[in-house]
């Protein structure tokens, strides 16, 4: 795997970083939610593992519900989700819909849910740049398995983790 090169949110925010494993013969997946501060302190992991997804862009879609709903229960104001999927990050952050309209109302959902905040920010981010958030949502998808946790992740998780703080 390549080093990334993630950044830390600003001092006042927490940044969750989102992804989605669709495995298509199924239609289950995985979600993989990494939430970090400003000194790259990972706080926690959360993945969920479900079926019956449309498409790989719903499971995206439902990855940044799944950080949202999280902000929430955690009574977070000021947040910054990133995710790899271009055009649910765009459309998100934007007035046309981009995505399939098989997700139009997951879109509603988000922009419901962004009104909880009194700051909610949409980042872009390469595939390489979101390696954590990617790897929890592989392995949920494979295991079948749910996870939370808040600071006993797996070997693989902070290797993955230590890559990611080079600029800490």
């Amino acid at each position: 795997m390549k080093y990334s090169n993630w950044k830390p949110p600003p001092n006042d925010i927490v940044k969750f970083n989102v992804d989605g494993s669709y495995i298509q013969y199924s239609n289950s997946f995985g979600t993989g939610v990494v939430l970090r501060n400003h000194t790259c302190t990972c706080h926690g992991i959360k993945g969920s593992y479900g079926d019956g997804a449309l498409n790989p862009e719903a499971v995206e879609c439902m990855a940044v519900i799944e950080a949202l709903s999280w902000a929430k229960d955690l009574k977070f104001s000021r947040i910054q989700i990133e995710a790899d999927a271009k055009l649910v990050i765009d459309t998100i952050n934007g007035n046309i819909l981009l995505i399939q309209w098989e997700n139009r109302n997951i879109i509603k959902e988000i922009k419901y849910l962004i009104s909880s905040f009194s700051l909610c920010e949409f980042v872009h981010v390469s595939r390489d740049n979101n390696q954590v958030a990617d790897a929890v949502a592989k392995h949920v998808s494979q295991s079948a398995l749910s996870i939370l946790t808040d600071g006993n992740f797996n070997a693989g998780f902070y290797d993955l983790l230590a890559k990611d703080h080079n600029p800490c």
